[in-house]
Order: structure tokens, then C-alpha cells, then sequence
């Protein structure tokens, strides 16, 4: 038996080793806290809903090869195509990982447009809010020898007879079936839309004669123009652009015809992403959208990269969301279930 007038050092001994061994486990816990909240570790996953070579994609793998060049991001970042279900199966492969701090979505139009049009919850208010950084216009393009030479002789000629003037254009519901809705409701016609299996199909068909015009991005319409195959009758933008190759294309708006549409990309986190990890990549975009070698790359596609910061995004894709789902019940195309 251990004496009283030892037993009470004893004691004292026992807890302040109990006091050292909890501190001690303490400074051990407190690195990995702060790891956790501090940037993601491993490779990173951007995923995108679209096949190699496509728009988003392309600028997917563009803004990954800068952040890691330049050092903004250490992690490896691997852009993975999940195609399928126009966008669906890349953005439900996103939704199931909640939490995951090792995968991102690219926010594209299908994201807002195919819940709508298939009768599915939405997605874009369940994703984490990241950064919308990158904004595209749109043109409306006719052929060289087209009789067409504005929007005033395109809408004219829609006039004459509902549903003359062909317009090609990808599935229903896609940006260009969007602009052609547009073009109805502003110049008070009816277009003959021909739907094709991709944008690649529908511009074969307008070089082909077969349709009258086709909305294209300036990228894609450049080359038509300096080919001599095809000409630009309006830029779908609040205002003119400035470029030297764009600065006499006359807006939609400026030639009497209320038509404003384009086109952003931008990233979304699973549901439940960490606010670290949003501060994470909004600290990393801002860092992307001020580097010269980025708006370089986006200014060769007359695109523009400005950032909406995570804070802004919520009310941002809600406009968007509104907007398109306000377009897509005029053209019938928006399935009950997912306007309730």
C-alpha cells in the first residue's frame, strides 16, 4: 500500500502527465486541422460533360495547363470527359461526391438547359458555387451569296411565308434552338428550325445551301468570313466588340431586334465543398483571369474571361437559370415537372 504523504505527489505526477500527453496530442492534432483546411492534396479532377475537342473542354484543359504551368495550383489537375445524357452523367458524378475537395464541374449551358427540358431536378443550385470566368458572344451567319444582308432582310424574308427561312442548329433546346426562339419572339416570325446531331453537322448543312443561317461563335465564324464562304449579319452582344475583325458587325439591338445571347463557362464544387477549398480555387481564378498568357489565349477565340467570384455566383445562375427556363417554356420545350 502506498502511503498517504506519497500517494498525493504520486497523483500529481499521474495528471500532469496526462496534461503533457494531452498537449502533446494536441500540437499532433492541430497540423492535420490546419491541413484539412487549407488546399485540397492530390491530383484534382475537372470534370466536363462534353468529348475531347469540344468548346468546353477546350477551355477546360487550357485553364488547367496555365494553373499549373505558372505554379497557381501545385496539384495535378486532370480534365476527364464523362459524357452522356447531355451533360447528366458528368454532372451526377459530381453531385454524388459530395464533400470531395479533389473534383470540380465545369458549369456549361446543359447544366441549366437539360433539367429544364427533361423534366429533372436542377443542378446548378445543388453544386457548390465556385467561379463563372469565362463569357463567349454569338453571331448570326449567312452565305457569301446570300440575298440576306442584316437582320431587317432576315426577319422580312421570315414574313413572307411562316416558317421559309431555315435555320440549322443543334438537339432541341440547345444554344442555337435558344436563338432562334429569340429571333421569332423579336422580329414577330416564324422559323423553319432544323435540328442536326451536333454543331458540326449543322454548319455542313448550312455550307451545303441547305438552310439559310446558323449561329455560330465569332471563332468559328472567322474563318468562314476570311474564306469567303460566309458573312456575319449581327453580333448577338449588348455592344459592339472592339476587335479589328468584329468593330463593323452591327448588333442585333443597334438594327432594331431586341436579340441578347451568349454563351459562360465556370466551376461548381460538389454539394457540401468546404468554404476553404472555395476560397481555394477563388483565389486561384482570380490569379488565371489576371495572367497575360490566359487572356491572350481567350482573345485568339474572341472570348473574354471576367470573374464572378463565388459570392456572386448564386444569384448569377439563378438570372441564368431563369432566363433560359422564360426561353424554353416559348418554345414549348420546358417539361412541366421542372418549372413547379
Amino acid at each position: 500500500m502506498i502511503h498517504a504523504s506519497v500517494a498525493r505527489p504520486f497523483r500529481l505526477c499521474l495528471k500532469r502527465a496526462a496534461l503533457a500527453l494531452a498537449l502533446g496530442a494536441a500540437t499532433v492534432v492541430a497540423p492535420a486541422v490546419l491541413m484539412a483546411q487549407g488546399a485540397p492534396t492530390g491530383p484534382i479532377e475537372i470534370t466536363t460533360g462534353t468529348s475531347p475537342g469540344g468548346t468546353p473542354d477546350v477551355l477546360m484543359r487550357r485553364a488547367a495547363k496555365i494553373l499549373n504551368e505558372q505554379k497557381i495550383i501545385t496539384n495535378p489537375l486532370v480534365v476527364q470527359n464523362r459524357t452522356g445524357g447531355s451533360w447528366m452523367v458528368a454532372g451526377n458524378f459530381v453531385m454524388g461526391k459530395a464533400g470531395d475537395r479533389n473534383v470540380v464541374l465545369c458549369i456549361a449551358q446543359p447544366i441549366l438547359t437539360t433539367p429544364i427540358t427533361q423534366g429533372l431536378p436542377t443542378l446548378y443550385d445543388k453544386l457548390t458555387p465556385i467561379s463563372m470566368f469565362i463569357q463567349g458572344d454569338l453571331v448570326l451567319v449567312v452565305l457569301a451569296d446570300s440575298p440576306i444582308k442584316d437582320m431587317k432582310q432576315l426577319v422580312e424574308r421570315a414574313a413572307q411565308r411562316e416558317r421559309s427561312v431555315k435555320v440549322a442548329g443543334a438537339q432541341s433546346g440547345s444554344t442555337d434552338h435558344m436563338v432562334a426562339g429569340l429571333v421569332e419572339k423579336a422580329g414577330k416570325v416564324k422559323l423553319n428550325y432544323v435540328p442536326f446531331d451536333g454543331g458540326g453537322a449543322a454548319q455542313a448543312a448550312f455550307l451545303g445551301g441547305n438552310v439559310d443561317f446558323v449561329t455560330l461563335t465569332p471563332s468559328e465564324a472567322m474563318p468562314l468570313v476570311k474564306s469567303g464562304k460566309a458573312r456575319i449579319i449581327a453580333i448577338l452582344s449588348s455592344e459592339r466588340r472592339t476587335e479589328p475583325e468584329l468593330k463593323d458587325i452591327p448588333t442585333a439591338r443597334e438594327q432594331g431586334y431586341d436579340v441578347v445571347w451568349g454563351q459562360a463557362w465556370g466551376l461548381a464544387g460538389p454539394p457540401g465543398l468546404d468554404a476553404e477549398t472555395v476560397k481555394f480555387w477563388d483565389d486561384a481564378i482570380a490569379k488565371l483571369v489576371a495572367n497575360p498568357e490566359w487572356q491572350a489565349s481567350l482573345r485568339e477565340n474572341f472570348l473574354r474571361s471576367r470573374m464572378i467570384p463565388a459570392a456572386e455566383v448564386k444569384p448569377y445562375m439563378q438570372k441564368l437559370h431563369d432566363e433560359h427556363l422564360a426561353l424554353l417554356r416559348d418554345l414549348g420545350l420546358a417539361k412541366p415537372s421542372a418549372v413547379q
